[in-house]
């Protein structure tokens, strides 16, 4: 492992990394830990948190995590759900969030923080040192010589490994069960598709309570022997990834939207010569992309140019980046757009899709030389799959959960004869045995007419304009036309207002702009040109704010919460579908430029493709 603290990287070795988790388990142990009780962890990626997971694995107990962001209602929802017996905490922020709840968490034996900052006036015997702890842990191993090695010789593959609270799209978290044998056996066919050695650099980017941190970071790195690396904060990650040079990254949709857009702000200040290079040499770019993904050998006279163009603009492109020792990138969790996965193959990164979801794990991905825009690669090694005649896809394999905590009703709904996962997921398999991953099932939207439109493709797509930071796509049964409720990127947009001299006071007097729409409207019509004619957007509306995970619109990692959505902007929606209908009143929270607040009555309009 690798860390930065202070600006400093600091390195563990392997044996170093044994004894804070072996002494850790054990401290544990001594301060009442039993066989299969549940331990929640909330922090930052940071070597701590996952000396605490294993050491807690290692007791034959149960980790869950919890998101760094999670109010104390959410917090006491999955300490009491999981009954949490002990919890490992970042620091005074997190510590405060268990002691608010403490009244209502009776089961709580000890909550322990590993950052000591702003907790030294805290004499409060709930709380404990995590370096205490191993001093603890080293006192009972001299007492106790052989007990940490017949804790592990007494776990089964078939053992719960960790508890993960999904995202909850629908609603309250569900717990997924998962074993060792599932994560090992997930991780392992990952490793299969993408090798790893010793000698690879990763980096922990994902939230450590998410199952893709385990299933494409954590444990690959277990098993392959790859350092993982730690950025010092979420802010400094792009600065520390570029220090870093890692030789395999993974990011989520938004993250790889996150570097395209980024991509874009760095030539809208570039100088104007730059600018005329990146905007002559991109499309040399994407000729060459498509050349090595239909399996063509491009002339001499393109393989000049591409060299020239990785020279002159590409390379130190992805060394700003952090991506130039990437030997093969990665992007899952939810579809990616086009225009995205084409942009980043352009400047020479091998991005491929990945396919998984906590319950059934490891489905799919590309392989090298096999990768199609289109899909999500072929099934991974010992997956099983079926379609349905509804197009849902039944996956089976080692890699699955074993069902949804306390919920047994859940559970076997999730399962249909034969042991297969429902996973909700419609999905078509072409000629080549590629899946072809069109959206959830129930957010199929199908309207009045029996025109079908995949919600999330569009999305996607919408997300690919510098100036759309995040779109809801809707329609339904009841519904004539698609329509939109979009997220301007106020960073981008009013860079885009500030160069064309349109003033302006606050994000919600900024997003009602007729400037702003017409801007957001060129790239509503880019995306419809993509479009069968009966499934493009009609009518959209720019939103007078962000989507929020606080307000319950968004999960954690950043998922839309469509039926949440639908009802709190139900007057909204409508509106959209109303012939007679141009604007609809809203009373909205504001944050001047001089840091007061206030509250604000505006309209917002509907504007019409």
């Amino acid at each position: 492992m690798c860390y930065k603290n202070f600006g400093v990287w600091h390195r563990y070795s392997w044996r170093q990394y044994y004894d804070k988790v072996k002494y850790f388990s054990l401290g544990l142990v001594s301060l009442g830990l039993e066989y299969g009780d549940v331990v929640s962890i909330i922090g930052d990626n940071e070597p701590e948190w996952f000396w605490g997971e294993f050491a807690v694995q290692a007791a034959g107990a149960i980790p869950t995590g919890i998101y760094v962001d999670a109010v104390p209602d959410e917090v006491k929802f999955i300490v009491n759900h999981s009954e949490t017996s002990f919890a490992i905490v970042n620091d005074q922020e997190q510590a405060d969030k268990f002691l608010e709840i403490r009244a209502e968490t009776p089961q709580l034996k000890k909550v322990i923080y590993w950052d000591p900052k702003g907790l030294k006036n805290y004499h409060d015997p709930l709380l404990a040192e995590f370096n205490d702890v191993i001093e603890l842990g080293k006192a009972y191993d001299k007492e106790h010589p052989d007990i940490f090695e017949h804790n592990l010789a007494s776990i089964k593959p078939t053992d719960t490994a960790f508890i993960y609270y999904t995202s909850g799209t629908t609603g309250q978290q569900k717990a997924a069960i998962l074993t060792h044998r599932a994560l090992i056996s997930t991780a392992s066919g990952f490793v299969t598709r993408y090798p790893l050695d010793a000698k690879s650099d990763l980096i922990s980017n994902f939230p450590a309570a998410w199952v893709g941190d385990s299933f494409f970071a954590t444990v690959p790195h277990l098993i392959s022997g790859a350092r993982l690396n730690f950025p010092e904060e979420p802010e400094t990650i792009a600065a520390d990834t570029r220090e870093i040079g890692p030789h395999f990254v993974i990011y989520g949709p938004r993250q790889w939207e996150g570097v395209v857009s980024d991509i874009q702000v760095k030539m809208m200040d570039a100088h104007p010569f730059k600018r005329l290079a990146y905007k002559t040499l991109l499309p040399v770019g994407y000729r060459l992309a498509e050349a090595r993904l239909s399996g063509k050998e491009p002339g001499l006279l393109w393989k000049t140019l591409g060299k020239v163009s990785d020279g002159l603009m590409f390379r130190p492109l992805k060394d700003r980046l952090g991506l130039s020792r990437v030997r093969c990138a990665v992007t899952g969790s939810s579809v990616l757009a086009l225009d995205t996965f084409k942009l980043i193959h352009a400047i020479g990164i091998e991005l491929r899709q990945n396919y998984a979801s906590t319950e059934a794990g490891f489905i799919s991905s590309h392989s090298g030389g096999e990768i199609a825009f289109e899909s999500v690669g072929r099934p991974a090694l010992n997956t099983e799959v079926r379609l349905t005649g509804e197009g849902e896809l039944f996956v089976r394999s080692d890699c699955m959960f074993t069902g949804y905590y306390k919920d047994e009703a859940k559970t076997k709904a999730s399962f249909a004869h034969g042991g297969w996962f429902r996973t909700g997921d419609a999905v078509n398999i072409n000629e080549a045995g590629h899946v072809i991953f069109l959206d959830r099932l129930k957010d199929m939207g199908e309207l009045k007419s029996g025109v079908k439109f995949a919600p999330q493709y569009i999305e996607g797509r919408l997300r690919f304009s510098p100036y759309i930071k995040d779109a809801m796509v809707l329609g339904d049964k009841d519904r004539e036309h698609v329509s939109a409720i979009i997220n301007i990127d106020f960073s981008m947009v009013s860079k885009w207002a500030q160069n064309n001299h349109l003033n302006f006071t606050t994000y919600v007097d900024l997003s009602q702009r007729k400037e702003i729409a017409d801007l957001v409207a060129k790239d509503v019509m880019r995306v419809n040109g993509f479009l069968p004619e009966h499934s493009r957007v009609k009518k959209f509306v720019i939103l007078h704010k962000e989507f929020d995970p606080d307000e319950a619109e968004l999960t954690r990692t950043r998922k839309l919460r469509r039926g949440a959505m639908y009802e709190r902007y139900k007057e909204l929606i409508d509106a959209m579908y109303v012939e007679e209908s141009r604007e609809v009143k809203v009373e909205a929270p504001v944050t001047y430029r001089d840091g007061r607040k206030g509250v604000v009555t505006t309209s917002i309009k509907v504007r019409e493709i």
